[in-house]
């Protein structure tokens, strides 16, 4: 199971821009979105209290905002505008 320190790190490693060094590359943006995004999606199916309460968890709520965060990354590193949800 994918830790949620590893997404969060992921992530901010793919968004980290004034990091010296080589750039990130694509599949290092996309690996951090499909983390992000498999992690979310898992901890949905799998939570009780998110089916039994039928809203978010405080959990639920962090990890969808490190998937956006993902999503508006890889948004940006292939170019594309992203869909508005």
């Amino acid at each position: 199971m994918i830790t949620l320190f590893r997404v969060y790190q992921s992530v901010n490693s793919a968004r980290s821009q004034d990091a010296p060094g080589p750039e990130k590359s694509m599949s290092s943006v996309i690996d951090a979105f499909e983390n992000a995004r498999f992690t979310y999606e898992q901890h949905m199916q799998t939570c009780r209290q998110c089916h039994a309460d039928a809203a978010p968890c405080a959990v639920a709520k962090h990890l969808l905002r490190i998937y956006n965060l993902a999503r508006r990354d890889r948004m940006r590193a292939t170019g594309a505008d992203a869909p508005t949800a």
